[in-house]
């Protein structure tokens, strides 16, 4: 079976994990290079370019820079590259890292931006965005192979460039499909994550319909067009399984005379053994002193350690509820190691904080077997949470997930029961064998 995948994702990792688990065979090709790509899985623009996987990652003091420049690094989320104190570039790191070079903006004179180049997990330089007036006009993949990669941003055409060859192909669709024939990979059977290059792909090369859409994402507001598309009127899809039961069912409501299998499959061992911690402790990762719900929680747990982190200093507002309440932790300018062990110290992940999810932290929490509990309208991932509609509904949740491992493993089963019943690698085989 053939698994094509647009990126890889968290929830791609899963999948193929997941097919691995369950012991199916399968071959898997990611079309875009983002920096990463484990062993065993293919991708064209890796292939044709040579890229390898060896070496470190790069850290921002060993990023080549001109003659009479110097790295500075201040607090925030970037390096600056000065020439004589005037900044000529911006290091920009990878997420969840210490410093770890994901790419490098190269300033103009005049402070616009002229190109990116962009660093893999292995050290390596892989790709450079060029741009005219702010907007990507070209992107060059270069590696120790024998070819170049021109992908143009407007005409939307990709570009094969050897000593010997030219290869134009009019899209990345045309040209992933080039890989595939250059590859000779088996694609009577498909299986896909997206609903971007991976269909359009199955879609321009299927006499029949062969593929199955693995849907792991969030289905809020309309179904996606090209999802309607093919429920409808299928010319790739011969059915759709979904993570989230809870999707399956919408979509058998909203389209009952659809063609396409509906079937619902959770992915294999997707949460780490976290064991009960005994302690009574919460822990959030937040990057405001607004924490709704928080205070409440305070004054009905006295016996239980709350824990609020954040990545920057905090403010006197929340230095004056931890001086009132001795059992709130404050953690300024958490390190990502500490975090690490935060999180698997704690019994209850809290997502309070208004705002943005802060390093996917509620994600992780839910992965790594922790009880969610967030408070409407502020959860950042209802999917991964038990999400109070009330305060006083949060403190009898947060009560019986700390009352003991009954009362875990309770509020465990319900936060991981809201996706439907967990799958067997027997469930996989029936739906993808």
């Amino acid at each position: 079976m053939l698994v094509l995948l647009d990126t890889l994702g968290h929830g791609s990792r899963l999948l193929l994990h997941s097919l691995a688990a369950a012991g199916i065979d399968a071959t898997p090709v990611v079309i875009r290079y983002e920096g990463d790509l484990p062993e065993g899985v293919l991708c064209p623009f890796t292939a044709y370019t040579g890229l390898d996987r060896t070496g470190e990652p790069l850290f921002f003091d060993q990023v080549p820079v001109p003659p009479w420049c110097e790295i500075r690094q201040d607090r925030g989320p970037h390096g600056d590259i000065l020439r004589e104190g005037h900044p000529i570039g911006r290091i920009h790191y990878e997420p969840n890292t210490f410093r770890q070079v994901e790419s490098v903006d190269w300033l103009l004179p005049g402070g616009a931006l002229d190109r990116t180049d962009h660093y893999d997990r292995y050290g390596h330089r892989y790709a450079t965005t060029h741009y005219a007036d702010a907007v990507p006009y070209q992107t060059v993949y270069r590696g120790p192979g024998p070819w170049t990669i021109e992908v143009q941003h407007v005409a939307r055409t990709v570009t094969l460039r050897s000593a010997h060859r030219l290869l134009t192909f009019g899209t990345l669709t045309d040209f992933v499909s080039h890989f595939l024939d250059d590859q000779h990979l088996d694609d009577q059977h498909v299986l896909i994550d997206s609903l971007s290059y991976p269909l359009f792909v199955t879609r321009d090369r299927a006499r029949r319909p062969n593929t199955t859409l693995f849907w792991h994402e969030p289905l809020p507001g309309e179904v996606p067009g090209n999802m309607v598309t093919e429920l409808a009127d299928p010319k790739a899809l011969t059915g759709i399984a979904f993570a989230d039961d809870r999707h399956r069912r919408r979509i058998a409501a909203e389209f009952p005379h659809t063609p396409l299998r509906l079937e619902h499959l959770t992915p294999l061992d997707q949460f780490a053994r976290h064991p009960d911690p005994g302690a009574r402790s919460t822990f959030t990762l937040t990057a405001t002193d607004e924490l709704p719900g928080l205070p409440e929680l305070l004054m009905a747990f006295p016996d239980v350690t709350f824990t609020v982190a954040a990545l920057t200093q905090m403010s006197d507002r929340l230095h004056a509820l931890a001086r009132a309440h001795p059992h709130l932790r404050l953690l300024p300018t958490i390190t990502h190691a500490a975090l690490t062990h935060e999180l698997a110290r704690a019994a209850v992940y809290l997502d309070l904080n208004t705002g943005p999810q802060v390093l996917d932290a509620a994600d992780a929490a839910y992965y790594l077997n922790l009880v969610v509990l967030a408070l409407a309208p502020h959860a950042k991932v209802p999917e991964h949470a038990l999400v109070a509609g009330s305060v006083p509904e949060l403190v009898s949740w947060l009560g019986g997930a700390l009352s003991g491992p009954e009362g875990r493993a309770q509020a465990l089963n319900a936060l991981h029961g809201q996706q439907g019943r967990l799958s067997t690698g027997t469930d996989w085989r029936r739906v993808l064998e």
